[in-house]
């Protein structure tokens, strides 16, 4: 059979190879994840017969709690490890020996930055909801079959009576927004990573690339949070979770901290860096594509 083969997408190629070199280190995090969870898994199930002595359901409690421990902190550690590819990676492949065969690529600086957000962007999520996902799941189980719901009952009803504290479903919800703004924040945290090192790699800087990348970092930062403080005095935004799993919005004034006397979840923060981190995108893809001096 005779014909032309079809180019290949060499964006795509970009993609799958970074996703290989991420996947090198960071998947051994989700293959310990997994055999945690694994001896977790049978432990609770060994643990439920009554067959058992009690001497071997002593020690089956004990690494029952230990895979618990371990678990919750090695998904902790894996948000650590991908932002630690995420900048290493990008650097390296970039503006070390190396990226003068990334940007001789046929891409365009929008690919080449795009495919590191979109991989690395991709295993933050993923290490975000294998936290999640890990630390709800374990912490539901320690407090039904560890602590046990009378003495969270208990509990509860102690801080009921001592004043007006949230409920449990709004300190959850809470704690969920929190986490939420974590990412949101640490996501802004590496558009200004990637946007300092790009920028101190131009011609001016590029000898004292490392002291540039620091100062405008600080720099940007300061922009960043001053720009997220400015649109919140305009029009402070937020939510509330109710008890009955409902959301109700609402807009503060300077001056006001909680809407109709519950804790307000701040949504013109988030909306402002998100915001940024697009400009900041753009910004950093059009200094790779014509300012950028490779050593």
């Amino acid at each position: 059979m005779t014909g032309t083969s079809k180019p290949k997408n060499k964006f795509l190629m970009l993609l799958k190879n970074d996703f290989l070199a991420s996947a090198r280190v960071i998947s051994l995090f989700y293959i310990a994840l997994i055999i945690l969870f694994g001896v977790f898994g049978i432990c609770a199930l060994l643990g439920g017969g009554d067959s058992i002595s009690a001497e071997f359901a002593s020690k089956l409690t004990t690494a029952r709690n230990v895979s618990i421990v371990l678990s919750i902190l090695v998904s902790f550690l894996l948000i650590f490890v991908t932002f630690f590819f995420v900048v290493y990676d990008f650097f390296k492949s970039l503006f070390s020996p190396q990226g003068y065969l990334s940007f001789t690529l046929p891409v365009s600086s929008n690919q080449l930055l795009g495919s590191k957000v979109i991989v690395y962007g991709g295993w933050m999520l993923l290490s975000y909801a294998a936290f999640m996902l890990t630390s709800v799941y374990l912490m539901n189980y320690t407090a039904d079959e560890v602590i046990g719901m009378e003495k969270i009952s208990l509990v509860e009803s102690l801080l009921t009576m001592l004043g007006d504290f949230p409920s449990t479903t709004q300190i959850i919800a809470y704690l969920v927004y929190m986490v939420l703004m974590f990412f949101v924040i640490f996501l802004s945290f590496v558009s200004i990573v990637y946007f300092s090192i790009t920028v101190s790699h131009v011609r001016l800087l590029q000898k004292h690339s490392v002291v540039a990348s620091i100062v405008i970092f600080f720099v940007t930062a300061l922009v960043f949070l001053w720009i997220s403080f400015k649109m919140t005095d305009i029009v402070n935004f937020v939510m509330v979770f109710n008890d009955d799993k409902t959301l109700s919005f609402g807009i503060l004034s300077p001056t006001e901290y909680l809407v109709g006397n519950q804790l307000g979840m701040e949504v013109t923060p988030g909306f402002a860096f998100l915001v940024l981190d697009i400009i900041m995108f753009f910004a950093t893809s059009y200094i790779m594509h014509k300012k950028v001096n490779l050593k």
